[in-house]
């Protein structure tokens, strides 16, 4: 039978492990989230409010994505160009899955998004409750640091609208003007 060492864990351990050379630093990332109820399941924000609905977010469950979406969805959300955008929504809708599919199309179309109020999500910037905060009281403290008020903080659509084109009628080959 094998001698069982007596291994102090503090030791071991240490009281400034994370603090260690090579240590892995938690990181915390803009879009992120949890509902606000008992299951505090996680969530990504891609929209945090809705044209016309300020206290309305649009949200994805990431326990219900299939590994590969996931495992996609995290990358951008974590990235470069993620963290970079107000709204993870407009950086989605330029990023594809590894199948080759948009991001928020696929998201969208197989009905992933959905929408909740903003005061029953909770983002997430730190591992204590000082680090979190409602998305409606974020959404007020945006709002107030950019001079607006939260219904202005929806995503515009920027996309210039089909205008009607008069049809000219047409004469009929076998018509003829004599």
């Amino acid at each position: 039978m094998a001698t069982l060492m007596n291994v102090n864990p503090e030791m071991a351990m240490g009281p400034g492990v994370g603090n260690q050379e090579g240590a892995i630093e938690k990181k915390w990332f803009k879009h992120l989230g949890e509902l606000g109820d008992e299951s505090k399941a996680k969530v990504v924000v891609v929209y945090r409010t809705v044209p016309g609905e300020p206290n309305n977010c649009l949200v994805v469950g990431t326990k219900f994505l299939p590994d590969v979406y996931h495992n996609a969805l995290m990358r951008a959300v974590e990235s470069e160009g993620g963290q970079a955008e107000d709204e993870l929504g407009a950086y989605l809708g330029r990023q594809t899955f590894p199948d080759g599919t948009n991001m928020l199309s696929v998201l969208h179309n197989d009905n992933y998004i959905k929408k909740f109020k903003t005061k029953d999500i909770v983002m997430t910037y730190g591992p204590t409750d000082e680090g979190k905060i409602t998305l409606n009281k974020l959404n007020e403290l945006i709002a107030k640091e950019k001079g607006v008020k939260v219904q202005d903080l929806a995503i515009k659509d920027d996309t210039p609208k089909a205008t009607e084109t008069k049809k000219e009628k047409k004469t009929d080959a076998k018509e003829t003007t004599t």
